[in-house]
């Protein structure tokens, strides 16, 4: 095992600064890879696409970093309308590899403070999967901020989520160490997953319109997630991906894009008709 696993020390499931500058620089828009120093946490963060578009900051899941948006910010029609942030979660990519933060709360306060050195206002927030509470957190706290928060297969119901037996040998003592750090980490998040969602409770201070994405075959984090979400959000829209399971991102892109457009001219529609 030790010899399997000391080969995947090199998985970290991200791309480098240079990679992201130069593959979106062909697509003809302007893009720049900024570090956050916030506290003891060194963020990286990147900004592509319209630079007069609407602002949409994703927040990703676990194990990931901000690579996994490519789909999204290698997209023109995305790239045209949206200026595109995406931040490395704590732990994850080049923020701090390795070291990766629990706290949901502190995760939030980490992407308020790169939405004020950005001076984000009017702000379309998306997280995914383990995102999804971060960006939950950020609507309550920072209301004026968020213009539209979309929460996709996000894990926010304590316990409503799959373990895998092999996630207890990678916080175990000794043990752990021989996993790659990324899983590691990943584990070390979903053990203390419950008990920090049981702290997020303020729901009714989210009043920015709340889109709910899911797949109803999701068996990493369950469908019930997004009924949670649905109670306890009161203006909220759920979107259901029929026959669709988890990280869409990966598995199925195109699909996803078009949902994620279904969402965004939904929100429009209905932001014209209250004005």
């Amino acid at each position: 095992m030790s010899i399997i696993f000391s080969s995947c020390k090199s998985l970290k499931l991200r791309k480098s600064d240079e990679f992201h500058i130069s593959t979106n620089l062909k697509l003809g828009y302007p893009t720049e890879v900024k570090y956050f120093q916030v506290g003891k946490q060194k963020i990286r963060c990147l900004i592509t696409g319209n630079p007069n578009g609407d602002n949409l900051l994703l927040i990703h899941g676990s194990p990931s970093s901000l690579s996994s948006w490519m789909p999204l910010y290698s997209d023109t029609a995305f790239m045209e309308t949206f200026r595109m942030i995406a931040v490395d979660r704590p732990g994850y990519g080049y923020s701090n590899f390795g070291k990766v933060e629990t706290s949901i709360a502190k995760q939030a306060e980490i992407v308020e403070a790169v939405m004020d050195s950005l001076q984000l206002s009017a702000t379309t927030l998306l997280g995914t999967s383990y995102g999804g509470p971060v960006a939950a957190q950020v609507a309550m706290q920072r209301p004026e901020r968020v213009a539209h928060l979309i929460l996709l297969s996000a894990s926010v119901k304590p316990t409503a989520e799959k373990t895998y037996g092999i996630s207890h040998l990678m916080v175990a003592p000794v043990i752990k160490y021989l996993f790659p750090a990324i899983f590691r980490m990943s584990s070390e998040e979903k053990f203390s997953h419950a008990r920090e969602l049981a702290l997020l409770k303020n729901w009714d201070s989210i009043i920015s319109p709340t889109s709910i994405v899911h797949g109803d075959q999701d068996r990493l984090v369950y469908f019930s997630n997004a009924e949670f979400l649905k109670e306890k959000i009161s203006n909220s829209k759920l979107y259901v991906m029929e026959n669709k399971g988890h990280a869409l991102m990966f598995t199925d892109p195109e699909y996803l894009k078009k949902i994620l457009w279904e969402v965004f001219n939904e929100h429009k529609r209905i932001a014209r008709v209250k004005n």
